[in-house]
C-alpha cells in the first residue's frame, strides 16, 4: 500500500511535469509547481530539496516503470513477439512525453548532476534491453552475434529515443503507421 507521503511525492512529481512540459525546466518554479495540485512552495521542500531533486525523481520513477515493462517481456516464452507487442505503447509514450523528455535532457546536457542520473539509467537499462536481445538470438549461433548485441541495444534504443525529435519536429506524425514499419524494422534487426 502507497503511504500519504509516497502519494504526495507522486502527485509533486505529476504536476512537475506538468510545469517543466509546459514551461521548462527553468522557467517552471516551485510556487507555479505548487499551486498546480493546491499546495505551498514550502511544503514541497518537505518532500523534494530542489527543482533539480524533482527531475532526479522524475528519472527514477520513468527507470522503475521501464524495468517493470522489461520485466514483463522477460517473463515471456518468446521474447521477440513480446517485444514487438509492446512497440505501440513505446511509439505513444515517447509521442506524449516528448517535451518533457526533451526537457530532461536539455537540462542534462547543461547540469552534470542529472547527467550522471540520466546516464546511470540509461546504462542500466541498455544492459537489460541487450540482455533481452541476446534471448533472442537463435541457439547454436556463432560467437560474432555477440559483436553485433552492443550496437543492436544501441540501435533500438534509439529508434525510440529519436520519435521524441520527430514528435516535436513533425506533431501530425502518424503513431499507428509508425509502430507498423518500427516492428517490421526491429523484427529484421533481431532476427538476423
Amino acid at each position: 500500500m502507497t503511504s500519504k507521503a509516497e502519494l504526495r511525492r507522486q502527485q509533486i512529481l505529476d504536476a512537475a511535469a506538468e510545469c517543466f512540459r509546459k514551461s521548462g525546466f527553468h522557467g517552471a518554479s516551485m510556487s507555479e509547481i505548487a499551486k498546480s495540485f493546491g499546495m505551498s512552495a514550502g511544503h514541497i521542500y518537505n518532500y523534494f530539496e530542489s527543482k533539480e531533486a524533482i527531475i532526479e525523481a522524475m528519472i527514477k520513477r520513468d527507470l522503475d516503470q521501464a524495468l517493470e515493462r522489461i520485466a514483463k517481456i522477460q517473463g515471456e516464452k518468446d521474447i521477440l513477439k513480446a517485444m514487438l507487442g509492446t512497440v505501440d505503447e513505446g511509439v505513444q509514450r515517447r509521442i506524449e512525453r516528448s517535451e518533457l523528455d526533451t526537457e530532461i535532457l536539455a537540462e542534462a546536457a547543461r547540469n552534470p548532476k542529472v547527467a550522471a542520473t540520466v546516464q546511470a539509467t540509461d546504462s542500466i537499462v541498455r544492459d537489460k534491453v541487450a540482455h533481452l536481445i541476446k534471448g533472442i538470438q537463435p541457439r547454436g549461433k556463432p560467437a560474432s552475434c555477440e559483436l553485433g548485441l552492443a550496437a543492436k541495444t544501441t540501435i533500438l534504443m534509439a529508434l525510440f529515443d529519436g520519435l521524441q525529435i520527430r514528435a516535436i519536429r513533425d506533431p501530425n506524425m502518424k503513431a499507428d503507421e509508425v509502430g507498423r514499419v518500427l516492428r517490421s524494422v526491429i523484427k529484421q534487426m533481431l532476427e538476423n
